[in-house]
C-alpha cells in the first residue's frame, strides 16, 4: 500500500507563541490542519491573492521572449509593474480585435476601390447601396430600372452600385456594408496598429525581467493567506492556544523536535475508527507518475488502497493496444526522446517521463506482436516477421485475447476487494465473482470450438455455479448466526440484490473489445492511407508529391486519432470498469500547510 499512514497531532501551549507556533509549523510543512472552531471547515483563503497579479503574471510568463532577471534590484514595484503588465495586456487585445476588424474591412472594399461614401445628404433623399451579383445575372443588372453602376468585375462576380432613396426590391445581388473610411485610410490605420503592437511586444518583453520578482510576490502573498486560514483553525482561548492536525507517521520525529524547540505540548495519537483522515499518496518513483491518472477522477479514501502500481502497468497496456503501431511508437519514442532531458528537471517531471516511455515501449512491444508499422507488414520470413504472434485479421483470436484481459483485470479488482476483507466472509462475494468470470470464459471456449473446449467446459459451469451461491451468500453484512432464519433469509435477499450485477459485470467485461475494435480501426486506417498513397504514386510527377501529403497527413491523423482513443479509452477502462469493482470509496486529499517562499 502506498497510502502514508497518518497520525493525528494536539498542539497546545500560551497563546503568546500561537504566532511563532503557526509560523514554525508552515516552515514545517507536513500537517494537514483539522478546524476545531465550529464543523464547517473554512476554505483557503484567496483574499491576500491578487487574481489581477496572477493575470499579469501569466501574461509576461506567456511572451515568447524575455529578458534576463536582474540579480540585485532594489527598485521593484510590485505594484507598478502589474499596472503597466495589465495596461499592456489591455491594449493589445484591443488592438489585436482592432486590426482584425480593419483587415476584414480591407479585404470587403478592395474590389471597390479607393472611395469615399458621400456624406449624409450629399445625394438629397437618395443614398449608395452596395452590390456583390454573380456573373450569370450580369443581363439583369444592365436591365435594371433604378441608377446601377458596375463598378468593377472578377471572374465571378459584378460589384454593382445602386443611387435610391429606398433599397431596391428585389435585391440585384448580395448587399455589402463598406466601412466609411476610404482604403488608403484602412491600410494606414493597419499600418499604424502594427507599429503600436510592435511597440507593446517590446514593452512586455522589458517587463519579463520581473517575473521571477513577481512570481516571488505572490508566493509570499499565498504564504500569509494561508497563515490567515492557519490562524482561523487553531482553537485560541484567553491564555492557551491549540492546534490539531494529521502529519505522516514518518515526521513524527522532526514535529516532536519543531514543538519541543518552542515548549509547546504535543499529543499523538492513531486514527480513531470514525475519524476520516486525509489520503497521502506516496509512491516510487517508477511509478508514481500514473498518480495523476488516479487522482483526476478520485482520491482513495484513507483506508482504502492506492490503484497506481495497477493503473500505471493496465494503462500503459491498453494504450500500446489500442495505438497497435511500433512505427508510431518509434515516432513517439524520438518526440519523447526531444523533450526528454526537460521532463527531468523536476521530479514530477521525471515521474512523468517514465510513465511516457512505458506508454511508448509498450505501444512498440504491441506493435511488433501484430507486425504492424505504419501499416505495413514485414516479410513472415524477415527478423520483424518473426516477431508477429498476433494478427488483428484473426478476429476471434483478438476479441478472446481482449475478453481474456477484461476478466484478468476485473478479477484482479474483485481479489482485491476481497484481500481487503479478508476478515470478514464478505470477502467470499468478491471471490464469487471472480469464479463466475473465469468460469464463464471456460465454459465458452466449448462454444468457439476451441481444441480444449469440450475439457474445461464442465469444470467452468461448475465454477460459474459456485460463484452463484458464494455471492448469493456472502454478500451481506448482516451477522451469520444458525439459530436465526430470519439472519439467513435477509442475506439470500441481499445475495439476490447483488447478483443483479451480472449483467454491469457482462457489460464491464465485454467492454474490453474497445482494445480490439480500436485497435483494428487505427491499423485498417494506415493500411488504407498506404493504398492510396500507393495509388497516386503510379501516376508519377504530381502523383508522387501527392502522394507524400497522403501519407505525411493521413498517418499524422491516424496518430493523432490512436493518442486520443489510447487516452480517453485506456483511462476508462481503468477508472471506470476496474474502479467500480475495487474502488468505491472516495477520500479528500491531503492539503500541506506549508510555506512556498522559502529563505
Amino acid at each position: 500500500m502506498s497510502i502514508v499512514p497518518l497520525d493525528k497531532a494536539t498542539i497546545c501551549g500560551p497563546l503568546a507563541q500561537r504566532d511563532a507556533a503557526l509560523d514554525a509549523l508552515q516552515r514545517f510543512g507536513r500537517l494537514h490542519l483539522i478546524n476545531l472552531n465550529d464543523a464547517t471547515t473554512p476554505k483557503r483563503g484567496d483574499s491576500l491573492k491578487s487574481a489581477d497579479a496572477r493575470t499579469a503574471l501569466k501574461h509576461l510568463q506567456s511572451c515568447p521572449l524575455r529578458r534576463r532577471a536582474p540579480q540585485r534590484c532594489r527598485n521593484f514595484d510590485f505594484r507598478r509593474v502589474v499596472a503597466k503588465a495589465l495596461k499592456n495586456k489591455r491594449q493589445h487585445e484591443a488592438l489585436v480585435d482592432e486590426r482584425d476588424e480593419v483587415a476584414k474591412a480591407i479585404e470587403i472594399a478592395t474590389p471597390w476601390g479607393e472611395f469615399r461614401q458621400p456624406k449624409k445628404g450629399e445625394f438629397g433623399s437618395a443614398r449608395l447601396w452596395f452590390y456583390v451579383v454573380p456573373r450569370r445575372d450580369a443581363d439583369r443588372v444592365r436591365q435594371s430600372a433604378v441608377p446601377c453602376q458596375i463598378v468593377a468585375v472578377d471572374p465571378t462576380a459584378l460589384y454593382c452600385v445602386v443611387v435610391a432613396a429606398e433599397e431596391p426590391t428585389p435585391r440585384p445581388g448580395e448587399r455589402v456594408e463598406l466601412d466609411r473610411r476610404p482604403l488608403s485610410e484602412l491600410a494606414a490605420r493597419r499600418e499604424e496598429i502594427d507599429d503600436a503592437l510592435e511597440d507593446l511586444h517590446w514593452e512586455r518583453v522589458a517587463l519579463t525581467r520581473w517575473i521571477p520578482r513577481l512570481k516571488r510576490s505572490l508566493d509570499a502573498a499565498d504564504d500569509a493567506a494561508a497563515r490567515a486560514w492557519a490562524e482561523r483553525l487553531a482553537l485560541s482561548e484567553p491564555e492557551l492556544f491549540a492546534i490539531q492536525a494529521w502529519v505522516p507517521q514518518a515526521a513524527r520525529d522532526e514535529l516532536e523536535e519543531v514543538t519541543r524547540g518552542l515548549g509547546l505540548a504535543l499529543k499523538l495519537a492513531p486514527p480513531d475508527p470514525a475519524d476520516e483522515p486525509p489520503t497521502l499518496l506516496d509512491n516510487p518513483d517508477r511509478v508514481a507518475g500514473a498518480e495523476g491518472a488516479v487522482t483526476f477522477y478520485i482520491t482513495p479514501a484513507y483506508r482504502a488502497w492506492d490503484p497506481t502500481p495497477v493503473m500505471f502497468v493496465s494503462f500503459s497496456l491498453f494504450f500500446g493496444m489500442i495505438l497497435a503501431d511500433a512505427g508510431y511508437g518509434l515516432v513517439l519514442a524520438a518526440a519523447l526522446g526531444l523533450f526528454w532531458r526537460r521532463l527531468g528537471a523536476t521530479r514530477k517531471g521525471a515521474q512523468f517521463r517514465t510513465l511516457l516511455a512505458t506508454i511508448v515501449g509498450a505501444t512498440i512491444v504491441f506493435g511488433s506482436m501484430t507486425g504492424s508499422y505504419f501499416g505495413l507488414a514485414p516479410r513472415p520470413d524477415s527478423t520483424l516477421g518473426r516477431l508477429r504472434v498476433l494478427d488483428f485479421a484473426a478476429r476471434g483470436q483478438m476479441m478472446g485475447l481482449s475478453i481474456l484481459i477484461g476478466v484478468g483485470h476485473l478479477s484482479l479488482a474483485n481479489l482485491v476487494t476481497a484481500w481487503r476483507a479478508r476478515h470478514s466472509l464478505r470477502a467470499l462475494g468478491s471471490i464469487g465473482w471472480v469464479l463466475m468470470m473465469i468460469g464463464a470464459l471456460m465454459a465458452a471456449a466449448e462454444l468457439l470450438a476451441t481444441p480444449w473446449g469440450a475439457t474445461v467446459a464442465p469444470w467452468g459451469k461448475g465454477l460459474v455455479v459456485l460463484g452463484v451461491a458464494a455471492v448469493l451468500l456472502f454478500s451481506s453484512d448482516r451477522p451469520l448466526k444458525a439459530a436465526r432464519l430470519r439472519d439467513w433469509l435477509g442475506r439470500v435477499v441481499d445475495g439476490v440484490s447483488a447478483l443483479t450485477g451480472i449483467t454491469k459485470l457482462f457489460g464491464d467485461v465485454l467492454s474490453y473489445l474497445r482494445l480490439f475494435a480500436l485497435g483494428l480501426a487505427s491499423g485498417q486506417l494506415a493500411v488504407t492511407f498506404n493504398e492510396l498513397a500507393s495509388h497516386m504514386a503510379e501516376k508519377r510527377g504530381l502523383g508522387l508529391l501527392l502522394a507524400s501529403v497522403i501519407l505525411i497527413a493521413g498517418h499524422g491523423i491516424n496518430l493523432a486519432l490512436g493518442l486520443m482513443g489510447g487516452v480517453v479509452h485506456g483511462l476508462r477502462l481503468n477508472c471506470i470498469e476496474f474502479f467500480n469493482w475495487s474502488l468505491t470509496e472516495e477520500g479528500r486529499p491531503f492539503e500541506p500547510y506549508q510555506k512556498k517562499v522559502r529563505q
